[in-house]
């Protein structure tokens, strides 16, 4: 599986797969404030709750949420919840997030070679992170993060990725963004109930401020069926030990 930068190219970097916690080196310092979502102002109660989670927030209206060993509602929960079953990567909370979901609708009143009548389309969930500083312009930086496909979902997506913003996006709609992601996931990550770390590096322009998570089209899109029968139409990801680190190289050099 391959991790492209794409904003500048620096060639093609390993996704590397973790079923185990990988620790942060005692040198490594993580831009991404609460990367792994442990800090909450309050803990989740429902659906949609993200912005409980430090730092955190939707780049859309297509709402993520931020999932809790502490949680009283099990739909929220660790290790059970409406998504599927799954333990954090580290901590005792992680998030999570629509990569794809094809929010078709039944029509009653149409053709009925054609029953379905378009909701809000295809979209994608995207969380985003304000770094408390500015990228340096001309630095090398790492980002990895984990996700794992819910148990629950139908559908597994190529193009996950993070884009580096110098803006803060704000969008009142649920569709996927067209901006273009500095590192990108090119295969379809279609296991079930599995950590997986995407890595990749890139280099800065030096005014990027803001950390934004899900599906980019623009880069690379893909789908694929992994049920047989009734297709809930949806690809659901689990989001933990997100990080971001300059690693001291310069670009010419």
């Amino acid at each position: 599986m391959n991790c492209t930068s794409l904003l500048k190219p620096v060639g093609v970097f390993a996704l590397c797969l973790a079923s185990s916690g990988l620790c942060a080196q005692a040198d490594e310092y993580n831009i991404v404030q609460n990367g792994g979502f442990e800090e909450v102002e309050k803990e989740p109660t429902t659906f949609d709750q993200i912005s409980r989670a430090t730092g955190w927030n939707n780049v859309t209206i297509g709402l993520s949420e931020v999932f809790s060993k502490g949680a009283t509602a099990k739909t929220v929960g660790i290790p059970d919840n409406f998504y599927g079953t799954m333990e954090p990567a580290e901590g005792v909370r992680y998030a999570g997030f629509f990569a794809w979901k094809d929010d078709q609708r039944w029509n009653f009143d149409g053709d009925p070679e054609d029953p379905f009548k378009p909701g809000w389309n295809a979209y994608s969930e995207y969380p985003w992170a304000e770094l408390p500083i500015t990228l340096k312009e001309g630095r090398t930086y790492e980002v990895r993060f984990r996700v794992a496909l819910a148990g629950n979902s139908d559908r597994a997506v190529a193009g996950i990725g993070v884009f580096l913003s110098p803006l803060k996006l704000e969008y009142h709609n649920r569709s996927f963004l067209q901006e273009r992601p500095q590192v990108v996931e090119e295969t379809i990550l279609e296991e079930r109930g599995k950590w997986v770390e995407v890595k990749g590096s890139f280099v800065a322009d030096g005014d990027e401020r803001y950390l934004v998570i899900g599906t980019f089209p623009t880069a690379i899109f893909e789908t694929k069926r992994i049920i047989e029968g009734v297709d809930n139409q949806y690809a659901y990801y689990f989001l933990d030990d997100v990080f971001l680190i300059e690693t001291n190289t310069v670009e010419g050099n």
